[in-house]
């Protein structure tokens, strides 16, 4: 996987403010969509995900990362993520996200997105930095060493 193509500067946008994690999905999908990952009928797949297997969007240590439905990678032009920082966090299920990740990816680099995301989360400081950190620069130095 080349970290350039799954992950660019112009995907990440720090100090975000969100009054639902629908509101924030719709957003990751829509820079997925802005930056041609996806089609627009990704994000209606996301936020299916997100009613039907909620579950399955938050990854803890203050980590979201909504994606689309099996059968909505038809949708997906090309594997990437979106980044938000949300210093105040938002509500996901039972617990507040101040990272959300949108994850486009086909059944391919799915898993691979997934696991090189775990990497860069796993340990609770690491997520923290992320939670705090303003520059966009900083958070692409972050998750690239892990993409």
């Amino acid at each position: 996987m080349n970290q350039y193509e799954v992950l660019i500067k112009e995907s990440i946008l720090t100090e975000q403010s969100f009054s639902s994690k629908e509101e924030a999905t719709i957003m990751a999908g829509e820079i997925l969509f802005n930056n041609g990952y996806v089609e627009k009928e990704y994000i209606d797949s996301m936020l299916e995900k997100l009613e039907t297997q909620s579950f399955a969007t938050y990854i803890g240590n203050g980590v979201a990362i909504p994606h689309g439905m099996a059968e909505g990678s038809k949708y997906v032009k090309h594997t990437g993520i979106s980044v938000m920082q949300v210093p105040e966090g938002v509500q996901w299920n039972e617990e507040v996200a101040y990272v959300i990740v949108g994850i486009a990816a086909n059944s391919d680099d799915h898993m691979g997105v997934l696991s090189a995301l775990a990497d860069a989360i796993e340990e609770e400081e690491d997520a923290k930095k992320l939670w705090e950190e303003t520059s966009t620069e900083n958070i692409f130095n972050l998750l690239s060493m892990s993409l």
